[in-house]
Protein backbone atom coordinates (compact mmCIF):
# COMPACT_ATOMS: atom_id res chain seq x y z
CA UNK A 1 0.00 0.00 0.00
CA UNK A 2 1.51 3.16 -1.22
CA UNK A 3 1.23 5.91 1.70
CA UNK A 4 2.18 9.25 1.99
CA UNK A 5 5.37 8.24 4.55
CA UNK A 6 7.07 5.74 1.92
CA UNK A 7 6.15 8.98 -1.11
CA UNK A 8 8.11 11.38 1.41
CA UNK A 9 10.90 8.64 2.41
CA UNK A 10 11.25 8.08 -1.60
CA UNK A 11 11.52 11.56 -2.55
CA UNK A 12 14.06 12.00 0.66
CA UNK A 13 16.45 9.25 -0.69
CA UNK A 14 15.88 10.35 -4.47
CA UNK A 15 17.08 14.10 -3.30
CA UNK A 16 19.59 12.86 -1.23
CA UNK A 17 21.24 11.09 -4.49
CA UNK A 18 20.36 14.56 -6.63
CA UNK A 19 22.48 16.20 -4.19
CA UNK A 20 25.35 14.41 -5.07
CA UNK A 21 25.14 15.52 -8.78
CA UNK A 22 26.20 19.41 -7.25
CA UNK A 23 28.70 17.92 -5.03
CA UNK A 24 30.56 15.42 -7.42
CA UNK A 25 30.29 18.26 -10.03
CA UNK A 26 31.91 20.86 -7.56
CA UNK A 27 34.85 17.89 -6.61
CA UNK A 28 35.60 17.41 -10.72
CA UNK A 29 35.51 20.93 -10.80
CA UNK A 30 38.31 21.51 -8.20
CA UNK A 31 36.44 23.42 -6.24
CA UNK A 32 34.82 20.85 -2.98
CA UNK A 33 37.87 19.31 -1.60
CA UNK A 34 36.55 16.40 0.36
CA UNK A 35 37.78 14.62 3.54
CA UNK A 36 39.00 11.60 2.35
CA UNK A 37 38.51 9.96 5.96
CA UNK A 38 35.11 11.43 6.66
CA UNK A 39 33.87 10.07 3.23
CA UNK A 40 35.31 6.16 3.44
CA UNK A 41 34.23 6.09 6.75
CA UNK A 42 31.10 7.09 5.83
CA UNK A 43 31.01 4.76 2.73
CA UNK A 44 32.34 1.57 4.91
CA UNK A 45 29.85 2.30 7.99
CA UNK A 46 26.87 3.66 5.39
CA UNK A 47 26.58 0.28 4.12
CA UNK A 48 26.47 -1.32 7.81
CA UNK A 49 23.82 1.61 8.03
CA UNK A 50 21.52 0.55 5.56
CA UNK A 51 21.90 -2.74 6.45
CA UNK A 52 21.06 -2.70 10.15
CA UNK A 53 18.83 -0.41 9.39
CA UNK A 54 16.93 -1.87 7.20
CA UNK A 55 16.58 -5.20 9.78
CA UNK A 56 15.76 -3.32 12.40
CA UNK A 57 12.36 -2.95 10.26
CA UNK A 58 13.15 0.98 8.47
CA UNK A 59 11.31 0.98 5.50
CA UNK A 60 9.81 3.97 3.77
CA UNK A 61 12.94 5.77 5.81
CA UNK A 62 15.40 3.46 4.44
CA UNK A 63 16.16 5.25 1.25
CA UNK A 64 17.92 8.32 2.41
CA UNK A 65 20.67 6.06 4.02
CA UNK A 66 21.46 4.09 0.84
CA UNK A 67 25.15 5.10 0.51
CA UNK A 68 25.82 4.84 -3.76
CA UNK A 69 26.37 8.26 -3.57
CA UNK A 70 28.22 8.49 -0.20
CA UNK A 71 30.52 5.51 -2.51
CA UNK A 72 31.34 7.47 -5.28
CA UNK A 73 32.36 10.42 -3.27
CA UNK A 74 35.00 8.29 -1.31
CA UNK A 75 36.51 6.51 -4.71
CA UNK A 76 36.56 10.50 -5.66
CA UNK A 77 38.11 11.58 -2.81
CA UNK A 78 41.10 9.61 -3.71
CA UNK A 79 41.97 11.73 -6.05
CA UNK A 80 40.18 14.90 -5.32
CA UNK A 81 40.24 14.50 -1.38
CA UNK A 82 42.39 16.26 1.15
CA UNK A 83 43.47 14.50 4.56
CA UNK A 84 44.43 11.24 5.24
CA UNK A 85 43.74 8.22 7.80
CA UNK A 86 44.48 10.17 11.12
CA UNK A 87 43.93 8.09 14.89
CA UNK A 88 40.39 9.50 14.77
CA UNK A 89 40.26 7.92 10.86
CA UNK A 90 41.20 4.07 12.39
CA UNK A 91 39.28 4.48 15.79
CA UNK A 92 36.43 5.01 13.42
CA UNK A 93 37.23 2.29 10.60
CA UNK A 94 37.91 -0.12 13.86
CA UNK A 95 34.12 0.70 15.38
CA UNK A 96 32.48 -0.19 12.35
CA UNK A 97 34.31 -3.63 11.94
CA UNK A 98 33.18 -3.76 16.01
CA UNK A 99 29.42 -2.81 14.83
CA UNK A 100 29.82 -6.04 12.34
CA UNK A 101 31.29 -8.02 15.08
CA UNK A 102 28.39 -7.01 17.65
CA UNK A 103 25.57 -7.53 15.33
CA UNK A 104 27.05 -10.34 14.39
CA UNK A 105 27.64 -11.87 18.15
CA UNK A 106 24.47 -10.82 19.13
CA UNK A 107 22.33 -10.91 16.32
CA UNK A 108 20.50 -7.78 16.79
CA UNK A 109 20.79 -5.41 14.39
CA UNK A 110 19.78 -2.43 16.55
CA UNK A 111 23.01 -3.10 18.82
CA UNK A 112 25.05 -2.46 14.88
CA UNK A 113 23.13 0.20 13.93
CA UNK A 114 23.86 2.08 17.64
CA UNK A 115 27.56 1.68 17.03
CA UNK A 116 27.49 2.78 13.69
CA UNK A 117 25.99 5.74 13.95
CA UNK A 118 28.43 6.38 16.89
CA UNK A 119 31.02 5.77 14.70
CA UNK A 120 29.28 7.82 11.44
CA UNK A 121 29.28 10.60 14.02
CA UNK A 122 33.20 10.50 14.37
CA UNK A 123 33.65 10.37 10.46
CA UNK A 124 31.73 13.81 11.06
CA UNK A 125 33.90 15.53 12.58
CA UNK A 126 37.01 16.36 10.42
CA UNK A 127 33.99 17.57 7.84
CA UNK A 128 32.44 19.91 10.46
CA UNK A 129 35.84 21.54 11.37
CA UNK A 130 36.82 22.43 7.47
CA UNK A 131 33.31 23.68 7.09
CA UNK A 132 33.79 25.70 10.02
CA UNK A 133 37.79 26.86 8.85
CA UNK A 134 37.02 26.79 5.39
CA UNK A 135 33.15 26.63 4.09
CA UNK A 136 34.32 27.52 0.46
CA UNK A 137 36.15 24.39 0.01
CA UNK A 138 32.14 22.23 0.70
CA UNK A 139 29.91 22.83 -2.02
CA UNK A 140 26.19 24.43 -0.46
CA UNK A 141 23.95 23.09 -2.68
CA UNK A 142 24.86 19.80 -1.97
CA UNK A 143 24.44 20.28 1.70
CA UNK A 144 21.10 21.96 1.46
CA UNK A 145 19.88 19.40 -0.47
CA UNK A 146 21.57 16.77 2.34
CA UNK A 147 19.31 18.83 4.38
CA UNK A 148 16.12 18.88 2.84
CA UNK A 149 16.36 15.28 2.00
CA UNK A 150 17.31 14.66 6.02
CA UNK A 151 13.99 16.53 6.95
CA UNK A 152 11.92 15.06 4.42
CA UNK A 153 13.03 11.76 6.11
CA UNK A 154 12.17 12.64 9.49
CA UNK A 155 8.43 13.53 8.12
CA UNK A 156 8.58 9.57 6.28
CA UNK A 157 8.79 8.09 9.14
CA UNK A 158 5.49 5.57 9.99
CA UNK A 159 6.62 4.24 12.83
CA UNK A 160 7.81 6.46 15.39
CA UNK A 161 10.13 3.71 17.12
CA UNK A 162 13.58 4.25 18.56
CA UNK A 163 15.02 1.75 16.28
CA UNK A 164 13.14 3.29 13.27
CA UNK A 165 13.88 7.12 14.14
CA UNK A 166 16.94 7.59 15.80
CA UNK A 167 18.74 7.23 12.26
CA UNK A 168 16.61 9.67 10.59
CA UNK A 169 16.77 12.51 13.69
CA UNK A 170 20.52 11.88 13.97
CA UNK A 171 21.26 12.87 9.96
CA UNK A 172 19.13 16.03 10.44
CA UNK A 173 21.19 17.27 13.46
CA UNK A 174 25.00 16.67 11.64
CA UNK A 175 23.85 17.95 8.00
CA UNK A 176 21.96 20.82 10.31
CA UNK A 177 25.32 21.61 11.85
CA UNK A 178 27.52 21.28 8.62
CA UNK A 179 25.05 23.61 6.71
CA UNK A 180 24.73 26.19 9.68
CA UNK A 181 28.72 26.67 9.20
CA UNK A 182 28.63 26.66 5.41
CA UNK A 183 25.81 29.33 5.20
CA UNK A 184 26.50 31.55 8.56
CA UNK A 185 28.13 34.70 7.86
CA UNK A 186 31.87 34.91 9.00
CA UNK A 187 32.55 37.03 12.40
CA UNK A 188 34.36 40.36 11.98
CA UNK A 189 37.18 40.31 13.79
CA UNK A 190 36.77 42.78 16.89
CA UNK A 191 39.55 46.15 16.29
CA UNK A 192 42.14 45.96 19.60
Amino acid sequence: MLTIQFVLGILAGALSFIAYIPYISSILKGKTKPNRASWWIWAAVGWIIFASYFSVGARSTIWYSLPIGISITAILSLKYGEGGLKKLDLFCLGGAALGLLVWWLSGIAFSALLVAIAVDMFAYLPTIDKSRTHPGSEDRIAWILFWIGAFLNIAAIGQWTLEIALYPLYILVLNSIVLWLLIRKPQKKKPK
